[in-house]
C-alpha cells in the first residue's frame, strides 16, 4: 500500500518575542561617549544606580545629559520592533525613563534579572577583550567555565523549557546595540583577561 499522505497538510511556529540589533556610527555615539567619558574621570560626583541582587558591579551611573539624543535614536527601533513583532503600538513615541553607565571590571556579572520598561537596550561602547583571548584562557587555566562573556537571552518555549539565546560579545561589538522587551530575562556573563573597563550603556523606554 502507497501512502500518500494526508491533504491540507502545514507547519505552523508558535509566537514569540526576539530582539532588535543595530549599530550606531561615531557620529551618533558621540554625546554618549563625551557624558561616558565625564563621569569615568569623576565617579564621586555622578549619581549611582544600584540594580541591587541583579549584579555585582560596583560602578553603575545614571547618565543626565544624552538622554534626549539616546530617545531620538531608539524610537524608530521601538517602532521597528512593535511592526515586526506585534508588539505595542508603532505610532507611539516611547520616552526614556532612564539610562545608566555600567563600568564593568573582570569577573563582575548581571544575574538573570528584567527591567521596568516597556522597552530596554543594552549599548556597547568599550569592550576590552575578544572571545579568542578569553577562550585561550580559560583553556590555559584549566578552568571549567561553560560560557565566555556574552549577553544572554532567557525565554521558555512552547513545551515550558527554558531556553537561551547567547551573544558571545566582545571588541566587534563597540558600537552596536540590542534592543527587546523590557520584561524580557537576560544576564551577563564575566570576563577574565582584561583589567581595563567593559563600558555598556542600558537603560528603559515607556
Amino acid at each position: 500500500m502507497i501512502y500518500k499522505g494526508m491533504k491540507d497538510t502545514f507547519t505552523a511556529d508558535f509566537p514569540t518575542q526576539g530582539f532588535i540589533q543595530a549599530t550606531l556610527d561615531t557620529e551618533e555615539l558621540a554625546p554618549i561617549q563625551k557624558e561616558i567619558d565625564s563621569i569615568q574621570q569623576d565617579f564621586d560626583s555622578a549619581q549611582i544606580n544600584d540594580l541591587g541582587n541583579a549584579s555585582n558591579l560596583k560602578n553603575e551611573f545614571y547618565l543626565q545629559d544624552c538622554l534626549e539624543h539616546i530617545e531620538h535614536l531608539l524610537n524608530p527601533l521601538c517602532q521597528k520592533y512593535c511592526e515586526v513583532y506585534a508588539f505595542g503600538d508603532r505610532a507611539k513615541h516611547y520616552s526614556l525613563k532612564d539610562a545608566w553607565v555600567n563600568y564593568q571590571t573582570k569577573h563582575e556579572y548581571f544575574g538573570t534579572h528584567t527591567h521596568n520598561g516597556e522597552f530596554s537596550f543594552a549599548l556597547w561602547i568599550k569592550v576590552p577583550y575578544t572571545q579568542q583571548q578569553e577562550q585561550e584562557f580559560v583553556n590555559y587555566q584549566g578552568r571549567n567555565i561553560q560560557r565566555l562573556p556574552a549577553f544572554n537571552f532567557h525565554y521558555t518555549d512552547a513545551m515550558g523549557t527554558i531556553r537561551n539565546h547567547i551573544i558571545p560579545v566582545d571588541k566587534s561589538f563597540e558600537g552596536k546595540l540590542v534592543l527587546f522587551p523590557g520584561n524580557m530575562n537576560h544576564s551577563v556573563t564575566p570576563f577574565y583577561t582584561s583589567d581595563e573597563y567593559r563600558i555598556t550603556v542600558s537603560g528603559n523606554l515607556v
